[in-house]
């Protein structure tokens, strides 16, 4: 039997795992689903680049093509591509019947079996700088992509953040808690000494017990609490093995002047660099709209062979080479296309202002919510420390029977609610300098390293 539960604590031991933020960061980046995904569009956008240049080497294709048919014309066309027609097919043999007899060898031929095998190459010579133009268009996807997948991993960072510090402030919460029935139980137990010797009422007795039971509730939240954001943490990562996290991580670094700040993140951000792509392919398209002003060359190659039967024989094949022009002298729809991608490309020029109008605001919102949270923080700091001299100063009154227990549970609450304060004002003050650090389009792993 004893084996069995060692065997049971080695096995508990083995899969439970107490992980840093860097841990969890490094695990959650690697298995997230949509990072692999935004690899995947990259990699197509690369495909749709060589499809580009694969057009550009034009297309070479074999064709067998089978058929039989009596139908006259036909006959009569396969017969003179392979060199098999002759006098009769023209109807020669009827000649001396007169000028308005129907020759009966060309009307109406027998079934013919007609065999053609070509090899055909199709390139496009000139298509008014569509197909270059739509594959700078595609370049530009491509990086768009790349830039995609850095702010999905950015914004994913500080997810992740968000929930490895709720985690630690739930643990913290717990362990606060704890803390907090063990000083309890020891006023329980004192309140019962005390009544034994007649000294107290049985009411502070049962008023000790209540508030233990309430803070036993309390732990049996908190408890959950820690376990809902493990849970969290292990579906960001994907390690199912997680069962602890360890301290608050903190993302601090001196803060540049506002007007670097601004310039920095309009250096760094991913969205500013998305915007000014968007612009830019804007712009390609209507070099694209100019390109139905221009005349389209393209060439047609064809080597093959005809005959009724399949056959590769010299005096049977044939070639065929062909260059055409098409130029499209009226079509009003020209304009409109080139009209609508001039005002696609006013709007996309309009975001981008619009764009970084936001980040000057949203830079201003996060440097005042971080002095707003760091002042918070000292306070808190300050009111814990008091708070904790108030109920230690208050345990000793209670013991020399000046105060009541209500007042002592009273300064043990207020105890507690402070210190639960001052772990939401280090949670908070931890997210609001990683928001600074989101806002300049900066990667916390980066930052961390």
């Amino acid at each position: 039997m004893h084996k069995i539960y060692l065997s049971l604590l080695l096995t508990s031991l083995t899969y439970a795992q107490s992980v840093s933020f860097e841990e969890v960061l490094s695990l959650s980046l690697q298995n997230n689903k949509d990072l692999q995904q935004q690899k995947l569009n990259t990699q197509l956008s690369n495909l749709e680049i060589k499809t580009i240049d694969s057009i550009n080497y034009g297309k070479l294709s074999i064709t067998e093509e089978l058929s039989r048919t009596n139908h006259s014309g036909y006959v009569f066309n396969s017969k003179l591509s392979s060199r098999g027609a002759t006098f009769r097919d023209f109807g020669f043999v009827q000649q001396n019947e007169g000028i308005d007899v129907q020759p009966k060898d060309l009307n109406y031929p027998d079934a013919r079996n007609n065999y053609n095998t070509k090899l055909i190459y199709e390139v496009p010579l000139f298509t008014g700088f569509k197909l270059s133009n739509q594959k700078d268009i595609l370049k530009l996807q491509e990086k768009a992509n790349e830039i995609k997948y850095n702010l999905d991993k950015k914004e994913l960072s500080f997810e992740i953040l968000k929930a490895y510090n709720s985690a630690v402030v739930a643990k913290d919460f717990t362990q606060a808690l704890e803390k907090a029935k063990v000083a309890i139980t020891q006023i329980s137990k004192s309140a019962d000494a005390f009544h034994k010797e007649g000294l107290i009422t049985k009411i502070d007795v049962n008023e000790a017990k209540v508030y233990e039971l309430n803070i036993n509730s309390q732990l049996i939240e908190a408890s959950n609490n820690f376990e809902l954001a493990l849970a969290y943490l292990r579906f960001l990562s994907s390690d199912d093995s997680i069962s602890d996290v360890q301290t608050l991580e903190n993302i601090t670094f001196e803060i540049p002047q506002e007007n670097l700040l601004y310039n920095q993140a309009l250096e760094n951000r991913d969205e500013v660099k998305m915007q000014n792509i968007q612009v830019s392919a804007t712009k390609k398209n209507i070099e694209i709209a100019n390109s139905a002003y221009y005349p389209s060359v393209y060439s047609h190659l064809e080597y093959g062979f005809n005959d009724n039967k399949l056959t590769l024989d010299d005096e049977k094949d044939y070639y065929m080479a062909l260059v055409g022009i098409n130029l499209t002298l009226f079509d009003n729809t020209r304009d409109i296309e080139k009209q609508k991608s001039k005002i696609e490309y006013a709007k996309a020029s309009l975001n981008n202002e619009k764009l970084k109008d936001a980040i000057k605001l949203e830079l201003q919102k996060t440097i005042l919510n971080l002095e707003t949270k760091e002042k918070i923080l000292i306070e808190k700091i300050e009111a814990k420390n008091l708070a904790a001299d108030v109920l230690e100063q208050s345990k000793l009154l209670y013991q020399n029977h000046l105060i009541s227990m209500t007042t002592l549970l009273q300064q043990e609450a207020n105890f507690r609610k402070n210190e639960a304060l001052l772990i939401q004002a280090r949670y908070e003050k931890s997210l609001a300098f990683a928001k600074i650090n989101l806002a300049l389009g900066k990667n916390i792993k980066e930052e961390k390293n």
